[in-house]
Parts: C-alpha cells; sequence; structure tokens
C-alpha cells in the first residue's frame, strides 16, 4: 500500500508548528495533519502477503540486501551468474528465483572481462547468450570517476547523483527484478564508520528499491576484523537481509550462507565449486568428477598439513629428515596435533608431492646446533612452488 511521503507533508506539518506558536492568524489555521498511518478496518477484509523474493532466502523484492566476502571468493561471477539466471528463466545452484530482466553493474571489471564470464556463464547454464538481449544488462563503470550514488549540493545537503537517477530509470523502463551493484566501496564515498552516513545512503537505495519492487544486492568486502561487513555496524542494521559467501582454500568449496535475515531463516544455503569459469552445485558433479575433485582436494589440503607441522619443527629448531630414521618427517608429524589425524601415509604422500613440485628440499637448516657440521635436514624451498 502506497503511502504519503514525510517530505509531501512537511509544509503542512511547518504550518502547523507556526500557528501552534501564535504565528499564524487564526483565520488562516490549516486542517490538523496527521502521520500517514495503515487503514486497519479496510486491512482487515484483505489477506496479508508473505514477503516476495528475487532469490529465495537472500535477496527480499523491495529491499536492500548486502552480499559480502573475501576478495577472490568469487562474489563478481556469483552475482552475475544469478542474474543470468533470472533473465533466463532457469535456476542455478539450487535456488529459487523470479523471472524477469536483471542488472548487473560493475565498478570494477571492464567490458570484456564481462564477455568472458558472460560467455562460460552461458555455457554453464545452457543458455544461448543472444537470448539474453534487453532481459540481461551488463554494465561496466570501471574507469569514471563519478560513481558516487551520492551528491553534495552547494549548502552541503546530499542528493541522489546522476548515476543514481540513471539507475532508477534503468530499473523503471526495463522492469528489472533485480540489481546488481559491485561494489559498495566506489559507490558510498561517505565515511563507513559513520552510522548517520551509512544508514542516509542505504535509505537512498531503500527508497528506490521499495518505488520499483526491485531487490537491491550491495556488494561488499568484509573489515578486517573478519565480520561479514566494512566499517560501521550501521551497514547490518541498516539492511533487512545479508549473506556471505564463504571459501574454503584447502577444498576449493564454496559456501553461502545467509547471515542477517529479517524475512527469512539464517544459516547455510548451499556449497558449490568453481569449474570452468562458472559455479556448480557439490552435488551436481558427476561421479568421476566429484571424485577427481575430492581427491585433489585433500591432496591440497594434506600438503599445507605437511607444510605446517615442518614450519612448526623448523620454529622449534627440530631437525626432521624424509629418509626412515628416528627424524623420519611423516612418523613425527602424525603424531602433531597440527596434521588434525590425518596419519603417517597420507603425510608420506604428501612430502612425495611437495618434492615433486619442488616445494620442499634437503638442505642447511638456518641454525646451529653446537657440532662441527652444518645441520642437514628437511626444510621449504626458496621462492614460491612451480
Amino acid at each position: 500500500m502506497k503511502m504519503d511521503r514525510f517530505e509531501d507533508i512537511e509544509p503542512e506539518l511547518e504550518r502547523r508548528s507556526a500557528e501552534l506558536r501564535g504565528e499564524m492568524p487564526a483565520q488562516q489555521q490549516e486542517p490538523s495533519v496527521h502521520l500517514p498511518t495503515l487503514a486497519l478496518a479496510r486491512l482487515a477484509d484483505i489477506d496479508p502477503e508473505p514477503k516476495r523474493f528475487a532469490v529465495g532466502r537472500l535477496a527480499p523484492a523491495g529491499e536492500v540486501t548486502l552480499f559480502t566476502g573475501p576478495g577472490s571468493a568469487g562474489k563478481s561471477l556469483l552475482a552475475q551468474q544469478i542474474a543470468t539466471a533470472i533473465a533466463a528463466g532457469s535456476s542455478t545452484l539450487g535456488l529459487e528465483m523470479v523471472n524477469g530482466p536483471a542488472v548487473y553493474v560493475t565498478c570494477e571489471d571492464d567490458e570484456r572481462e564481462l564477455h568472458w564470464r558472460q560467455a562460460h556463464i552461458c555455457k554453464a547454464l545452457n543458455v544461448p547468450m543472444a537470448s539474453l538481449d534487453g532481459r540481461l544488462l551488463l554494465s561496466s563503470l570501471r574507469g569514471r570517476l563519478d560513481n558516487a550514488l551520492e551528491v553534495m549540493k552547494e549548502k552541503g545537503e546530499p542528493e541522489p547523483s546522476p548515476l543514481y537517477k540513471l539507475l532508477s530509470l534503468t530499473i523503471r523502463s526495463r522492469g528489472a527484478q533485480i540489481l546488481f551493484l559491485d561494489n559498495l566501496a566506489h559507490l558510498f564515498v561517505g565515511n563507513e564508520n559513520d552510522r548517520g552516513e551509512v544508514t542516509r545512503f542505504v535509505n537512498l537505495l531503500n527508497r528506490l528499491a521499495g518505488e520499483t519492487g526491485a531487490a537491491i544486492v550491495l556488494l561488499g568486502h568484509p573489515n578486517k576484523s573478519g565480520d561479514d561487513y566494512s566499517g560501521s555496524t550501521a551497514w547490518l542494521n541498516a539492511v533487512r537481509s545479508q549473506f556471505n559467501i564463504e571459501h574454503d582454500l584447502d577444498t576449493d568449496l564454496r559456501t553461502l550462507r545467509v547471515g542477517q535475515a529479517n524475512y527469512g531463516r539464517k544459516g547455510e544455503i548451499c556449497r558449490f565449486l568453481w569449474i570452468d569459469w562458472a559455479f556448480v552445485l557439490e552435488d551436481d558433479l558427476p561421479p568421476d568428477r566429484a571424485k577427481a575433485l575430492r581427491d585433489t582436494a585433500e591432496a591440497t589440503a594434506d600438503n599445507n598439513i605437511f607444510l605446517t607441522c615442518l614450519r612448526e619443527m623448523a620454529k622449534q629448531k627440530r631437525n626432521v629428515s624424509e629418509k626412515p630414521s628416528s627424524t623420519y618427517a611423516p612418523k613425527l608429524f602424525s603424531r602433531m596435533a597440527e596434521s588434525k589425524g590425518i596419519g603417517k601415509d597420507r603425510l608420506e604422500k604428501a612430502m612425495d608431492r611437495l618434492f615433486r613440485i619442488e616445494a620442499i628440499e634437503r638442505g642447511e637448516m638456518p641454525w646451529d646446533d653446537g657440532h662441527r657440521h652444518a645441520v642437514i635436514g628437511l626444510r621449504e624451498a626458496a621462492g614460491d612452488p612451480a
């Protein structure tokens, strides 16, 4: 139900205040002005409707949603992939979503990158790229110097920027169901630690979402403390929905998780993998491919565990060897908490792999144990492994 905006009744409120202060003649007194309220008597005969979602559990329609995750986790790719599925009338990663025009705006990637990603996304979703013309709007603002959505007037008062007005026109004219804005650092030029500035910025986008019915998804980075937002907690307080992507570097698995949900429930949504420049559900992989990926992920994790143990030994100035002996590395490492209980056999395989990629080597250790000869043992190789 549409209600009058505050700015529409503000002149009336000011006149009423003047009347109460005795600054207006009685013959000019205006009728009493009240706040706009719900007509409960009329609504009593209407069945209430649940909140509509553009993307199930993730992005409610007519609201601003915050989507966060560490750098290189895949936020941009995922946003473009979801936008593609919505525009194509299909689905991706098992998510429920609306069907309609979608807009993805990036301030970081150029048109060549958008094209590259789009070709691979279309292949993964089995969608002809030409069929998306006019329904999927991809826009690169990289290199522009005026990407702020809010600007200051001469008296220092904020107002919507030309870019904001252009986005508004685009959503309305195309009937877009969702707008992805990538990312927050380019679009918000205020102080992210100022709760007032953050709230005003989000409310500006809330107005656009509410007036158009579109879901607006803001992409952002977590802060250095590891929270799901950067700067003030006002980001979480101002939005009604927030989700994040987590990237397990050991297994390469990504997890999509709802952190704040005023219209749904929190928790894990799905887990997926990066396959040929698109995301694929873990459960949708062919059995042989899934096994190969699991084996690769396990091997990578085991390699990292071996290196962690080796670094701890070096920190303690305890020499280990690649040869079966009292200082045999896999045997000693299997007793360490850092090995996470993977056992001697897996540690032996990890050691062999690390030798093959030249990540470890046998050489002189950087310490002196009091003997005449240098200490020779297993150590990490200098430089990045191949």
